[in-house]
């Protein structure tokens, strides 16, 4: 049967050049190194090293050996990653809800950092609209909630600020906003809006952003930006959805009359009162927190 201690000695004398520079790497004894290799010698009925040489020289049987042995090293450090996750109750399977009107790039970064600490926790994605994003909170359907504020936060769930939303008013480059200083609201509310769905329901955004007399509703928020794209109509949209298609030309940002400051939307992550958060879900919480 295979030794682990055998395989690393193995793989250090390999990389390190030597049985002894081996040793100083590992920690150890050279004598231990070399009886190490020698058993694993002995178990598998090959030659690892040619050692007629001053400095052992793997032989091609060991060449093949070297990388399976990396593989199987590895295999091993993330079974004991793994056993430790377990024994420290980290989640294996972490569930976040986001509402459609929050673009994912308010909390990418802190995924990445999260998937790096917790590397076996796979990580459920869902998108809910705000009042059904609560309810999967307050069920235990969703661990972790991300919506923009609109009512007071439910009875029963607590919650922290991740950051504020930025909203531009978008339009296509050959729409009649195009060269317009100032588009007023008169002009807006004669023209389509393209709207999210969450956003009609949102009663803060809607009163703040919601203009047209006719209103097209879509429930994402990339698919807003497509028909505006198409110049069927203008759009209200979080400002991080605009600026990789400015850059291509295909959107702009516009001035409307009853924007005279930035518009701005608090982002919020929720989870239950008294649920027990998961190492993982902490972790996340504590990085947008300090975000």
């Amino acid at each position: 049967m295979l030794n682990i201690e055998q395989l690393v000695a193995f793989v250090a004398a390999a990389e390190q050049g030597s049985f002894s520079a081996a040793a100083r790497h590992l920690g150890k004894s050279q004598s231990s190194v070399s009886i190490g290799v020698n058993n694993l010698e002995v178990d598998l009925g090959v030659t690892l090293f040619d050692r007629s040489t001053k400095y052992p020289k793997l032989t091609p049987q060991g060449v093949r050996m070297l990388s399976q042995a990396k593989v199987l090293l590895r295999q091993a450090e993330r079974i004991r990653n793994y056993s430790q996750s377990s024994v420290d109750n980290v989640e294996d399977i972490l569930t976040i809800g986001i509402d459609p009107l929050l673009p994912f790039s308010i909390i990418e970064s802190a995924i990445e950092k999260m998937s790096q600490r917790f590397p076996f926790t796979q990580l459920n994605v869902l998108r809910l609209s705000a009042d059904s994003l609560t309810s999967a909170v307050s069920n235990n359907d969703v661990d972790l909630g991300f919506n923009i504020a609109s009512d007071a936060v439910p009875e029963g769930l607590d919650f922290v600020s991740v950051g504020n939303v930025e909203w531009v008013c978008i339009c296509s480059p050959d729409s009649m906003f195009a060269d317009m200083p100032q588009v007023s609201n008169e002009t807006l509310i004669g023209e389509r809006q393209i709207a999210c769905r969450s956003m009609v329901e949102n009663a803060v955004l809607r009163a703040q952003g919601l203009f047209s007399q006719e209103v097209w509703r879509a429930d994402d928020q990339e698919d807003v930006v497509k028909l505006v794209e198409q110049g069927i109509g203008w759009a209200v949209v979080p400002k991080d959805l605009m600026l990789e298609k400015k850059s291509m030309g295909t959107l702009i940002d516009f001035r409307p009359e009853f924007q005279r400051h930035e518009m701005l939307m608090s982002a919020d992550v929720l989870w239950k009162s008294n649920a027990q958060l998961g190492p993982a879900a902490k972790y996340l919480c504590e990085i947008l927190g300090a975000l």
